[in-house]
């Protein structure tokens, strides 16, 4: 019968106890798994979040643009509908025209935004205003640089002109003009101009309302860098001017449109997502800046799921592999445990039939020495007894011997650096003992030729101790007594053999351990090696025995076979680099 494969089972030891490396990496998975899933999840939300706060600065940015030239616009028709009631007369009668004057007053009335209208005569006389009592004092105003800018038979432009915000004429309220030149018959300036002011607080009020934080910022500004309206307000906004850092800015912007900028913020260096649009047909800009902090705080919101779920998942990561290392180590003292039982029990073995041994050598001293008490006169029974005593000596010496060869352990370090192992000789001492301590009716029978040595490293003290269990398997299988056989020889392996198909090709020794007990069933053959199995009765086997061999032959890169039949006897054989 072809001997079948029996797959080694891997150490019950190394299945369970984890390296210290391979538990840091776990536990390191179990960390870093969620924090990547979480930095990534991060990283998208925030482009998630800069998208949508891209969106609402240029919806927010396109809404101020539009309200602030719907309020130009009222007040470009309010000043045509000024221009049209004067038309016809002369700047002398201008200011003591009454009706005029009411005219004003109801147009600054019916305007929410208005300022005030006023007409300022060439040469820079202010002399009606809707915000001064009728026949008020004219007053000068020719330094403001809206008077300035309209000259006498210059061309009237298409659009208003937006002065710099000034302190009214009478109440000091901040305001910024509106201004158009009043134009003469040849449709050129004549130098009078009409104003209709605006109220910078009225813009401000609206800004305030749109702001999604208190760190936003809203800023109405003319290109030459003049502020006319902004939230935060300017300290002092008469005459407030943006930094000299917006320069790039306002440049940029007369030659065309702006794409939204984030970073420092061109008016005041505050991290912002900043969107800026040109009014149409003036020269004046509208600009909204949401605050980073608030992009921050959307994000953290946003954020608290998955954080939650990366803490939860680590959570139950860590303890699922302190649970699985707490098994583990549990499992591993349980092994630990019964393959010290094992050896415990394969010490027994070897020490009952040893105690056995030295009591008949002990029974044989005793006996020569009374021999010799009793001829101490006669030199020639003397000698013989000595001899007989130097032999008994000699045989215990050995038995000491090889008991101790058998149950220590080997040094690893040593180990690996040893040479090869005398199979032939340790074979052949180790079935001598065995002989001497399987007990009555148990006989092992050795035969192995000779010459025959192992690869290099390979540890003869867990050789013996596989042979050992081997052995006293092969006793508990024969309760009647019977003969153990331990042989060797070598084997040629060739490349992917049909019998052992997981061994690498090449030279073996196969060791045979065969009884002629009752042998085993094929479904009993087929878990040889496994971990606490066994076929002894409750109480008489850990399972661990054949387990244990296995492992050994794993370590030695060899392989642990069987062949078997119920009442015909087993033989197991072990399959060993040769050196």
């Amino acid at each position: 019968m072809a001997p079948d494969v029996v797959n080694p089972t891997p150490d019950a030891a190394a299945a369970v106890r984890l390296p210290w490396r391979g538990l840091l990496l776990l536990r390191a998975f179990a960390v870093l798994l969620p924090l990547g899933a979480l930095v990534a999840i991060g990283f998208s939300t925030m482009a998630t979040v800069e998208q949508a706060a891209r969106g609402r600065v240029e919806r927010v940015a396109e809404m101020l643009h539009e309200h602030a030239l719907r309020a130009f616009d009222a007040q470009e028709l309010t000043i045509a509908a000024i221009a049209h009631r004067m038309q016809g007369m002369g700047w002398p009668d201008v200011q003591g025209d009454a009706a005029l004057y009411g005219f004003l007053r109801a147009l600054d009335a019916v305007n929410l935004n208005s300022g005030g209208l006023a007409l300022v005569a060439p040469g820079g006389l202010l002399v009606m205003s809707s915000t001064q009592p009728f026949g008020a004092p004219a007053r000068d105003v020719a330094r403001r640089d809206y008077v300035a800018a309209q000259r006498a038979g210059s061309p009237i432009p298409e659009t208003v002109f937006i002065g710099q915000v000034v302190g009214a004429s009478v109440t000091g309220t901040p305001i910024f003009p509106v201004v158009r030149a009043r134009p003469r018959a040849d449709g050129l300036s004549d130098g009078g101009t009409i104003v209709a002011a605006l109220l910078p607080g009225n813009f401000q009020s609206f800004y305030r309302s749109i702001l999604e934080s208190p760190q936003d910022q809203v800023t109405l500004f003319r290109l030459d860098g003049a502020i006319l309206a902004a939230v935060p307000e300017p300290a002092d906004p008469v005459g407030a001017s943006l930094p000299r850092s917006a320069g790039t800015m306002l440049r940029a912007l007369r030659s065309g449109p702006l794409e939204v900028l984030q970073g420092p913020s061109p008016f005041d260096g505050t991290p912002r997502m900043t969107a800026i649009r040109r009014l149409a047909r003036h020269d004046v800009g509208i600009a909204y800046g949401l605050s980073q902090q608030a992009l921050y705080r959307d994000w953290r919101r946003r954020m608290i799921g998955p954080l939650a779920g990366a803490v939860l998942s680590m959570v139950v990561l860590l303890a699922a592999i302190w649970q699985a290392e707490r098994s583990m180590r549990s499992r591993s003292l349980a092994e630990s445990r019964a393959r010290t039982a094992e050896r415990q029990a394969t010490l027994g073995l070897l020490a009952g039939g040893l105690a056995h041994d030295f009591g008949n050598i002990t029974q044989s001293v005793s006996a020569a020495a009374r021999l010799l008490q009793r001829h101490a006169e006669d030199a020639a029974r003397v000698r013989q007894v000595a001899d007989l005593l130097e032999s008994h000596a000699t045989r215990a010496t050995a038995l000491s011997r090889r008991l101790l060869d058998t149950t220590r352990r080997s040094d690893p370090v040593a180990l690996r650096s040893a040479g090869a192992v005398d199979i032939t000789a340790s074979l052949r001492e180790l079935a001598e003992l065995l002989d001497a301590t399987l007990g009555a009716g148990i006989r092992v029978r050795c035969d192995v030729p000779p010459g025959l040595r192992s690869a290099p490293g390979l540890d003869r003290a867990e050789l013996e101790t596989a042979l050992i269990n081997l052995a006293a398997n092969a006793r508990d299988a024969m309760p009647q007594g019977g003969e153990v056989w331990i042989t060797a020889h070598p084997l040629q392996v060739p490349p992917r053999p049909t019998g052992a198909p997981t061994l690498t090709p090449g030279n073996y020794h196969r060791i045979t351990v065969r009884d002629s007990g009752q042998g085993m069933s094929p479904e009993a053959l087929a878990r040889l090696g496994e971990p606490f199995f066994t076929t002894k009765p409750p109480g008489r086997g850990t399972g661990l025995g054949l387990a244990m061999v296995a492992a050994f032959l794993r370590r030695a890169d060899g392989a642990l076979l069987a062949d078997s039949r119920p009442g015909r006897g087993t033989a197991v054989h072990m399959l060993l680099p040769a050196g």
